[in-house]
């Protein structure tokens, strides 16, 4: 990997608009997160002491702790998103496979940017879902989604970033 070249072309965001399916998987993870924080905060009174805190490769419960959890699993899933929110705007920060040029700048900030903004909304997704499904498991209403959620995360996270990577890729040859 290169490391990081002050020289790197400064493209303005506005040039490289955002696509169709990124505006609408920010959505829907927003909508999905924010329903999270409501359900929390409308079941909260009914949710026992200890909760579904730490859950095994294929699903089982292997630790449950204070609902509080709940909440910072809340603070750190809003502050991810946050954090990626703004790294998203400065492309020419992020770290290349391939030397950036004036040609190929464009192009691999796109690339870059599509991928943080992916990555973010799926952080987002996944931490709306490891909290309903807590809480779910915790009111008696079922098992939760089990074994489901790791390969929801290695696929949802592993497979854009060899995507992207490729792409990368195909534009220093």
């Amino acid at each position: 990997m290169r490391t990081f070249n002050s020289d790197r072309p400064k493209i303005t965001l506005k040039k490289i608009k955002k696509s169709v399916f990124e505006r609408f998987l920010s959505i829907i993870s927003i909508l999905l997160f924010i329903g999270s924080v409501v359900f929390l905060i409308v079941m909260w009174s009914k949710l026992p002491v200890q909760v579904p805190a730490h859950f095994g490769i294929t699903g089982e419960i292997t630790r449950h702790g204070s609902k509080w959890e709940l909440v910072i699993l809340l603070i750190v899933g809003a502050g991810l998103y946050l954090l990626m929110h703004v790294l998203e705007k400065y492309p020419h920060l992020h770290n290349y496979p391939i030397e950036i040029t004036e040609s190929n700048a464009e192009e691999a900030y796109r690339i870059s940017r599509s991928l943080t903004v992916y990555i973010k909304n799926i952080i987002l997704l996944l931490f709306a879902l490891v909290m309903i499904n807590s809480m779910i498991i915790a009111l008696g209403w079922g098992e939760g989604i089990g074994f489901v959620l790791i390969p929801l995360v290695f696929l949802g996270t592993g497979l854009p970033i060899i995507r992207a990577l490729v792409k990368l890729m195909k534009l220093n040859s």
